[in-house]
């Protein structure tokens, strides 16, 4: 019952970041996009050009986006020229603010260089965020300006709780001027982890409240009262089971990462330097990979999880690669091994100078995993249990966010929060997948495992990994300690 099917013909989407900058700077933008993020500096002509080479030989659509891709008209116009060398116009889609239609001329002069070049549709985001910045009038003009010179738009509503007077305004535009809309939560990624996330709950009853009003105004204009009418897709990701996660963006330096929102540390590779399918491949020998590229990903992810994570399947995913060269731009945490012997000031410090970068990509706040690598003289020890104690408290108190990769032993008597690992079987450590293979923690002498493909679900995994402890010595220290001979911790092997 939507107004018009999705005629567009390539499987998946993906993302083309003509650039970083953006006049509304949105508090929950993904990208943490700012007006000040050099302008001038947007996607070399040689990197879209790679970017329609690859994703095009890939079957992957292109989205325009950013930033904000209308910042620069004239660099959009030749974004637009060069994508058109290896798609059709129905093959591309663009994602705006309509922060360019101050007036409804503007609108036209803008959305005209879409026309010229036969593009056939636009998305618009609608949401309480964008409209202290992007006044309701510029919506009303860009709505009038497409229709007036026939590109179809499509407004992506962005929905929580303090929503209720913008859908009370939208909905009346959605009936009176028979609009496609996409309808949606915000995502508490990039800038949106800052926010007060309890305006996400009770999300059903939001999204009944915004059918509800367009059910009123279409009696009102007597035109459809059903939502279904108005409901659209523009993202193939949601239509097809194959890769349902696995959604390509590229930042301006041509840096790609495997995406659905939370996979933006997965970084792919360089489009300058490499193919999309040599990257595709290697990835897939990943455990990100392996669920990013499958089918029914998110069920298949939780046989792998341990029952803490189920509410948030993909927070095992975040952490890969276990690595701490992790570029600027990307959305993700930032892996720091913390040796006995480091200086833990020095690492504090390290950590404040990451917390918020300001680099040419992106401003935004860090989560940091922290592994902690300890020695056997830090068992039972009462000043290495403060050591650490005390850099876990001044972390809390810097409002630096962290979750740590491996537990604590028991015997530190340290406190953490419900969602930490508490033994070797919730560890984030416990395994990764590389080359297809299991590799198992570092802790273990032997550390390949059996093929990924293989294996079942964790449970297997763990059992595979403790016949490896077996295998291994164990401290004196962890023999004789209470926590291991009543099967609190694994202990420590030589």
């Amino acid at each position: 019952m939507s107004i018009k099917i999705d005629i567009r013909h390539k499987p998946l989407d993906g993302d083309l970041l003509l650039t970083m900058a953006c006049p509304v700077g949105c508090d929950f933008c993904v990208y943490s996009c700012l007006p000040s993020l050099e302008p001038q500096k947007w996607m070399p002509e040689e990197t879209i050009r790679r970017v329609a080479e690859e994703y095009s030989k890939n079957d992957i659509e292109v989205r325009i986006c950013g930033g904000e891709p209308f910042y620069n008209l004239e660099k959009l116009k030749k974004c637009i020229e060069i994508l058109l060398e290896y798609y059709e116009p129905s093959d591309l889609n663009i994602i705006t603010s309509a922060i360019f239609a101050g007036s409804k001329k503007n609108a036209i002069r803008n959305l005209d260089v879409l026309k010229q070049t036969n593009f056939d549709r636009i998305i618009v985001s609608v949401d309480r965020f964008h409209l202290p910045r992007v006044p309701f009038k510029k919506l009303v003009n860009v709505i009038e300006a497409s229709q007036e010179i026939g590109i179809e738009i499509i407004l992506r509503l962005s929905m929580d709780s303090s929503s209720f007077v913008l859908l009370d305004k939208v909905s009346n535009l959605i009936v009176k001027y028979q609009i496609p809309i996409e309808v949606h939560r915000w995502y508490a990624v990039g800038r949106g982890e800052n926010i007060d996330r309890t305006t996400l709950r009770n999300y059903d009853f939001v999204e009944k409240y915004l059918f509800n009003k367009i059910a009123l105004n279409g009696r009102k204009y007597n035109k459809p009262k059903d939502y279904r009418y108005y409901l659209t897709r523009s993202a193939k990701r949601s239509e097809k089971n194959y890769a349902n996660d696995f959604f390509p963006t590229t930042f301006p330096n041509g840096n790609i990462y495997a995406t659905s929102f939370t996979f933006k540390s997965q970084y792919l590779g360089n489009v300058n330097n490499e193919n999309l399918l040599q990257m595709l491949l290697r990835f897939e020998k990943t455990f990100s990979g392996h669920f990013v590229l499958s089918d029914n990903s998110n069920f298949n992810l939780r046989k792998f999880l341990p029952l803490k994570y189920h509410d948030d399947p993909h927070d095992m995913l975040r952490n890969e690669p276990f690595t701490e060269d992790m570029n600027d731009e990307a959305v993700g945490r930032v892996f720091i091994r913390i040796n006995s012997d480091d200086n833990l000031d020095e690492i504090l410090n390290k950590i404040i100078k990451r917390k918020t970068f300001h680099g040419p990509y992106g401003v935004g706040n860090r989560e940091f995993l922290l592994s902690f690598r300890l020695k056997e003289n830090d068992l039972w020890n009462a000043k290495s249990r403060l050591r650490i104690l005390n850099f876990l408290n001044k972390l809390k108190a810097l409002n630096i966010k962290f979750v740590l990769s491996r537990s604590l032993p028991p015997c530190l008597k340290i406190e953490t929060d419900s969602k930490q690992p508490k033994n070797c079987f919730e560890c984030r450590e416990l395994f990764t997948v590389r080359d297809g293979k299991i590799l198992f923690c570092d802790c273990l002498k032997s550390r390949e495992g059996p093929l990924f493909a293989n294996v079942k679900n964790r449970d297997e995994i763990f059992e595979f990994y403790k016949e490896r402890r077996k295998e291994e010595k164990l401290l004196e220290i962890c023999s004789k300690c209470l926590f291991h001979i009543r099967n609190q911790c694994e202990g420590f092997s030589k």
